[in-house]
Formats: C-alpha cells, structure tokens, sequence
C-alpha cells in the first residue's frame, strides 16, 4: 500500500488519502501516533459495515493509553489492515503507509471538503 497524493486530515487526528474513484485509505496521523506512544494493540473496524461522520469505528491501545478512532466522513468500510493484528507497530513507524487501518469507500464525497488539508492540519495540531 502507498497513500499516494492529497491527505486529508480530521480534527479528530484521523487521515483518508485517494486510491481510486470513491476509494480511500485511512488511518491516524503521525502527529496522533506520537502522542500516543508505542502502540501495543489494535480493534479494527468492521469490513463491510457503514460507520456515519463522527461515529467510533475502532479502538488503539498504548502503552500510554487507550484511543478511539472515528469516521471521519460517512464511508463502508471495504477492507481492514490485518497485518496491524500481529505488527500493531506500524502505526507507529509507517502512519501514512503500511501502518493504514482500513481501505473504505465514501459514501459523500462533499464529506470531504469538510476536513483540512496537510498544511491546514499542520497549524492546527501546533496551534
């Protein structure tokens, strides 16, 4: 997997980035996974289910903390990243590549406009 071109960005610290068409990456940023710290486990969304704006998909767990991930748009989510499974790590190391969580389909694409975009994204977690 290579997250090729715009990411956009959540207030909530999660990111979607174009595949094709409707289809998107998504996962947290590396601003969010460095607060975080070393992430130790992962609960994964549901492939297949429709999560609304907003709603919790998942949950990552720190040796810090605990964190949930939200919908950032209102999508379905077409496949997880099983690999974070056994290698939860990658978040940590490859936030924007392998260390995705799931590949998903926007349901609106207008949804989008809505989040920020790097450099906005950017002002806003030094703000």
């Amino acid at each position: 997997m290579k997250a090729e071109g715009q990411f956009y960005f959540s207030k909530t610290h999660e990111w979607i980035s174009k595949e094709t068409g409707d289809t998107f990456y998504l996962g947290i940023s590396d601003f969010a996974q460095s607060e975080l710290g070393d992430i130790v486990y992962i609960v994964l969304p549901e492939a297949g289910r429709v999560y609304k704006k907003g709603e919790k998909i998942g949950e990552i767990e720190s040796v810090k903390s605990v964190s949930e991930i939200y919908a950032p748009v209102t999508l379905k989510v077409i496949s997880v990243n099983t690999n974070l499974n056994e290698k939860s790590e990658l978040i940590n190391t490859h936030p924007y590549n392998s260390g995705y969580i799931a590949r998903v389909s926007v349901l609106n694409l207008s949804d989008i406009s809505g989040l920020m975009d790097k450099n906005t994204y950017e002002s806003f977690v030094t703000s």
